[in-house]
């Protein structure tokens, strides 16, 4: 298989997943970029069939310019946003309006221009204007801003919850659930709709739970680690969970701090507002609440691990890695990686050598690769998957799913080729790599079960998609075999249910 055809095959997976997703957060409304990252298929797939040396420059001209660069500054305009840097999320969105001409995206990029308008008067008649100019969908979620901001938040929860608006507002419904001291309504708000709740306001939904439910340390968790806000906006909701677990004195010391704030920020207006509300104790949440507190702080805790732990390689992902690259540099020396006898004398699995007793190939073979391209992509998903199974696993259990889907599918390949596909030469990860995905999809799968929330559907969905793209990928390549790669995933999948998540 060609670079181009690895190029081709990747960016169609990365836009067959975008897509998805689009269509998903559209509840099967396709937007804009779900034509386009339409167009990325038909044209990846055209070239692959009609001009296969140049497929992956077919589809890298429309998927860089009209699907990554619109996303990428798209991803950064959400990060400045957050960090309160609005200017820089302002030229942002201008950017991505740019790649991405639309009139949604141009909205996109008014809103953010018209929310980096420091006069509250200003970027008050700045939303009003636009409101007037946009779909009702749209208008509906610029009038709430407009309520939000000035505090009137009774009104802005009587848009949020029309059912027409209820999902792309379900961040500003648990807000003003919680301004309107409605508590215990927004956690079993929150607990009703966190599968419709958009991926993107999952964050806020978490940060709106713990604030209101009284959880300060969790919410400066949350707030820096994962959404990493802005510090005003950080102190500022900390003291709110300070206010709503009793402890009244650290959190007006906050506001006052806040309040006096030379700038008109957010948190400054927001901060006033605090101190001039009514201050008597807040009643104790039931049971049922506090349970669905509990559950979003252990989640918190949980993505902030993964966060902290960052891109760095546990220690059995990293020898398994180190091991198949010896494997491989022994190949390149001996002989080369596409040399069928150098594969047969370092160890591939081939059924008469095996049946005449050198039944170690079973094991041997899985560590021996075809080529450079079959190496370096088993190579990065074993990095990929390995690492987030491992950190969440442990090493023990990593190198059992690892092992054991290897030797499994190996003696099914091994099967095949006795029961009739024909004496075949086998070699590669992949069965044990796909044994790893089985055990992270068993994983995914009782996380949704569990919570039943947006983001766990997203990382399963992630997850079918990179396996797509192993299975094309490997199809393509001579010695790898759609047999181990269903029984490795298989084999995974079953040990995946009785695997366990370490705890801490």
């Amino acid at each position: 298989m060609t670079f181009q055809t690895i190029l081709a095959v990747n960016l169609m997976a990365l836009s067959a997943l975008a897509l998805l997703l689009e269509l998903w957060r559209g509840r099967g409304r396709p937007g804009s970029f779900a034509f386009v990252n339409a167009l990325v298929l038909v044209v990846g797939g055209f070239g692959l069939w009609a001009r296969p040396q140049e497929a992956g420059w077919l589809a890298s001209l429309v998927f860089f310019p009209l699907v990554a660069a619109p996303a990428a500054f798209g991803a950064l305009q959400s990060r400045y946003t957050r960090a309160g840097r609005l200017e820089t999320a302002a030229r942002c969105a201008d950017l991505a309006a740019l790649f991405h001409p639309t009139a949604m995206m141009r909205l996109s990029a008014a809103y953010a221009r018209a929310a980096a308008i420091e006069d509250p008067r200003e970027k008050a008649r700045a939303f009003a204007a636009l409101a007037a100019e946009a779909p009702p969908e749209q208008a509906a979620a610029i009038e709430t801003r407009l309520l939000a901001e000035r505090g009137d938040w009774a009104k802005a929860l009587v848009l949020a919850q029309n059912p027409e608006n209820a999902r792309q507002l379900a961040g500003y419904r648990f807000r003003a659930l919680g301004e309107t001291g409605r508590i215990e309504e927004l956690m079993r708000d929150y607990a009703r709709s966190v599968d419709s709740t958009p991926l993107e306001q999952t964050g806020f939904s978490w940060l709106f739970v713990l604030a209101f439910g009284g959880r300060p340390r969790e919410v400066e968790d949350l707030a820096t680690r994962i959404m990493r806000l802005d510090a005003d906006s950080t102190a500022y909701w900390v003291a709110v969970a300070e206010r709503q677990a009793g402890a009244a004195a650290p959190a007006r010391a906050t506001f006052e701090r806040l309040a006096v704030s030379l700038r008109e920020t957010p948190s400054a207006i927001a901060a006033r507002r605090q101190l001039a509300s009514d201050w008597s104790p807040p009643p104790p949440l039931s049971p049922r609440a506090q349970e669905i507190v509990e559950g979003v702080a252990a989640r918190v805790a949980a993505e902030s691990a993964r966060q902290a732990r960052g891109w760095r390689l546990p220690p059995v992902t990293l020898t398994l890695i180190i091991v198949n690259s010896a494997m491989f540099a022994a190949e390149v020396a001996l002989g080369g990686s596409q040399d069928v006898s150098t594969l047969i004398r370092l160890g591939a699995l081939w059924a008469p050598l095996v049946l005449q007793g050198e039944g170690w190939r079973i094991l041997t073979a899985t560590f021996l690769h075809y080529g450079p391209l079959h190496f370096a992509l088993n190579m990065m998903m074993l990095a990929l998957i390995g690492r987030e199974i491992e950190h969440e696993t442990g090493a023990l259990r990593t190198l059992i799913a690892y092992f054991g889907a290897a030797l499994f599918s190996s003696f099914v390949v091994l099967a095949v080729m006795i029961i009739g596909a024909g004496y075949g030469l086998y070699v590669g990860a992949s069965g044990a790599i796909f044994g790893v995905f089985g055990v992270a999809a068993a994983l995914r799968l009782r996380d949704w079960r569990h919570h039943r929330a947006s983001l766990d559907a997203f990382r399963a969905t992630a997850l079918g998609v990179a396996m797509l793209v192993q299975i094309a990928a490997d199809f393509l390549l001579p010695m790898s075999s759609l047999a181990a790669h269903l029984s490795g995933f298989c084999i995974g999948l079953f040990m995946g249910l009785f695997i366990k998540p370490r705890r801490g």
